[in-house]
């Protein structure tokens, strides 16, 4: 596992707002601001691969903005399928910087 350092809190996203993040392989992490509290997941919708950075961000789930396709941030578990998620990355805040364990 490696922790990565994504930006400082402030250089984060707005609150329901996403933002992309190259960690090298892949296809990138969505860092998500709910109220303060940061999510992460793969940048990358599992229906289509839209980028889910530019997701619709509203309590906690956010919605993909090609076909409505719906993921919980905090399990990336997705509401259309049982079958289908976005994998979830742990952040964290440490000396006002985030960063992610993938």
């Amino acid at each position: 596992m490696a922790r990565i350092r994504l930006c400082t809190v402030d250089q984060a996203p707005k609150p329901n707002k996403g933002a992309h993040f190259d960690v090298g392989e892949g296809p990138g992490i969505a860092l998500f601001n709910v109220d303060g509290k940061f999510y992460a997941i793969d940048d990358n919708c599992p229906h289509m691969h839209a980028p889910l950075h530019d997701a619709i961000c509203a309590r906690g789930v956010v919605t993909c903005i090609w076909h409505g396709w719906q993921f919980e941030l905090k399990t990336g578990a997705s509401l259309m399928s049982d079958h289908i998620s976005v994998k979830t990355y742990p952040v964290e805040v440490d000396g006002g910087e985030i960063f992610v364990t993938l």
